[in-house]
This record gives structure tokens, C-alpha cells and sequence, in this order.
């Protein structure tokens, strides 16, 4: 599972110019605030792109670029013990009870180009898998990253990848290497017909929750940049054409915000031929039993959209909206009973 930030983390590093830090959680003991696999980038110019904890880690960070980082032109590994109340020490008051091991890589042009090609296999749906190989003191010695189509970019051989847990830190006897695995997933999209006042938020949160978002209508006037300012596309027209037209998967999150039967008939006649991630619908179970007649529920259409947590107004059934996507989009087996409202 990739956290929101990871893909912006990816695209920032992509698009920077060479320098800086990628760091990455490669190893946790106890609890702590995120967990193995969570990357953040400091670049040279004094900006960063994701979150590794409650601030004291990055702060540390930032000192130890000012002080060292111009000079370090390669990769290591650093030890925060969160666990102690002790203000002295690096738990600060913390209370998360727990250590990680962040693995610090100087963003040469190599990881840069790679990291490109990772931005381009995500963007065409590919999963992408990504393994270091690390020696005792955890410095990266190689890496490669792999698509599921079978292209990679890195400097070692890659037959072994998928022996490598995901997220953990492992240690291989034989070799006396370390290794760290990561899955890096295409980004969900969501797909928002319907473009009235109450989608505006909707959009808004999903994008920040790491959602890549199409916004569509049949009425031009509210489709509009101006109204979704943060939509990834925008697409005016019918539900069949624009569902044609975004070459819908079976992946896809999709939310039904018309406040019109005729056109949510439409879209539920054409999607009920397919499976998807999710497709929600605003408005009554009853509303969507008319809509449905004597055709089954699939388990991928939750209607009323969003979790019951008595919203009122725009905003607030926005963030239900946007929750159980992101309950959906996480859940497993055992924790998918929990996300229907």
C-alpha cells in the first residue's frame, strides 16, 4: 500500500533538479508515526515533499544537510529512538514508543532518471517494484526498479525480487546483505460525474488524499477550471461518451453526483456490465433500488455514498465521501465489512 504523500514524493523528485535527499523508513521498532516504506524528499534549494514524523526527525534532518549534507554525496542510514519522555533524548515527549531507521540517498542524476521512469510506468498504470540491496551499516550499494511490463532501471540482478518481503528490512544469511523491498502501485482514480457545488470539496479532499481525479458533466458551464482548480482532467459530456471516453477500468473509484435520475440511469446500465474498485451514488437506498429494478447490488456500489457519520452540508458529506473511499481503497478481506455506510 503506497500512502498519499508517496506519490507526490515521486513527482517531486522527478522533477527537481538533481541534489537533495530521498529518505526512506526502511526499518521500525515499536510504534511509530509512519511506518516502513513512507519516503520524504529535502531538496538542495531548502523545500520538502512528504512527512516522516511528528517534525522532530525532519528538523534533525534539515541540521544535519546544513551542516554535512553538501559534502555527502551517497547514501546512509540514521537510528531515531522515539521511545524515551526524556527531552534530552530523541523522543522528545513524543510518546510513540518506538525507533525507526531512515535511510538517507543523495538524489544523484542516476536516481533522478530512474525515479522519472518510475513517474512514467506509474502514469500508464504499471506497478512498479523497487528493491536496494544494502550493506551492515545499511548504505545502499545497488538498486533497481522494475515494471510489471518487465522494464527496469538500476544495477543489479533482479531474479530474486520477489523472495524480498515488502516493507521489511531483511537479512540475507548467505550474503551478508541487506535488502529493502517497496510496491509502488499506480495511483488510484477516481472518476466524479457530476459537477455541481457539492463535487467541488469532494474533489478537493480526494486529490489531497492522493486520488488522481476526473471531474465530469454534460452541462459545460460546470465543468469548469475555475470550479475544480485541482482536477487532474475535465470532461464535458454525456455519461456513455464520457465514460468511453476516460477509458473507464476496472480499478476505478467512481462517485455519481449527478442530482439526476435520467443520467444516473445512464451511468448505472452501462457500469452494472462491468466490476470496478468502487462506485458510489448520492442519494436514497430507495432512489438506488429504482435505479437498480430487479438487477443485484454489486459489492462494488455502495449508495448512499459515503460513511454514516451524520454530515451536514457540502463539506462535511464530502469528507464521508472521501473516508470511505480511502476505507475501500486500504481495506483487506477481514476490514472490508466495515466500510459499507
Amino acid at each position: 500500500m503506497m500512502s498519499s504523500d508517496e506519490y507526490a514524493v515521486i513527482h517531486a523528485v522527478a522533477a527537481s533538479c538533481s541534489g537533495g535527499f530521498l529518505t526512506t523508513i526502511i526499518d521500525v521498532t515499536g510504534s511509530a508515526y509512519r511506518r516502513e516504506g513512507t519516503m520524504m524528499f529535502f531538496s538542495e534549494d531548502n523545500w520538502e515533499m512528504g512527512l516522516l514524523s511528528g517534525g522532530c526527525v525532519e528538523q534533525d534532518i534539515l541540521a544535519r544537510m546544513e551542516i554535512e549534507g553538501h559534502d555527502r554525496r551517497s547514501s546512509f542510514s540514521l537510528i531515531y529512538d522515539l521511545r524515551s519522555e526524556d527531552d534530552l533524548s530523541w523522543g522528545q515527549g513524543a510518546g510513540c514508543d518506538g525507533s525507526i531507521t531512515v535511510l538517507m540517498e543523495y538524489v544523484s542524476s542516476e536516481l533522478k532518471n530512474n525515479l522519472t521512469l518510475v513517474r512514467q510506468w506509474l502514469e500508464n498504470g504499471d506497478t512498479v517494484e523497487h528493491i536496494k540491496m544494502l550493506d551492515d551499516d545499511l548504505n545502499v550499494i545497488s538498486s533497481v526498479f522494475i515494471s510489471e511490463t518487465g522494464e527496469n532501471a538500476g544495477n543489479f540482478d533482479t531474479h530474486f525480487v520477489h523472495s524480498v518481503p515488502v516493507n521489511k528490512l531483511y537479512a540475507d544469511e548467505k550474503t551478508g546483505r541487506y535488502y529493502f523491498r517497496q510496491t509502488f502501485l499506480p495511483q488510484p482514480r477516481l472518476i466524479i460525474y457530476g459537477a455541481g457545488a457539492d463535487a467541488r470539496p469532494v474533489c478537493e479532499i480526494a486529490k489531497q488524499a492522493g486520488f488522481q481525479v476526473i471531474v465530469a458533466d454534460w452541462r459545460q458551464s460546470y465543468c469548469t477550471k475555475e470550479h475544480f482548480p485541482h482536477a487532474d482532467l475535465l470532461v464535458n459530456g454525456n455519461p456513455l461518451s464520457v465514460l468511453e471516453e476516460v477509458h473507464v477500468r476496472s480499478s476505478d473509484f467512481i462517485v455519481i453526483m449527478t442530482h439526476n435520475f435520467t443520467k444516473d440511469k445512464e451511468l448505472m446500465n452501462y457500469l452494472l456490465g462491468g466490476e470496478y474498485a468502487f462506485v458510489g451514488m448520492l442519494g436514497s437506498k430507495k432512489r438506488a433500488d429504482r435505479l437498480l429494478g430487479n438487477k443485484g447490488k454489486p459489492d462494488w456500489f455502495y449508495s448512499p455514498v459515503g460513511l454514516s457519520i451524520n454530515a451536514d452540508g457540502p463539506e462535511q458529506i464530502a469528507i464521508s465521501i472521501a473516508a470511505q473511499l480511502i476505507a475501500v481503497k486500504n481495506s483487506n478481506t477481514e476490514s472490508s465489512k466495515v466500510v459499507k455506510s
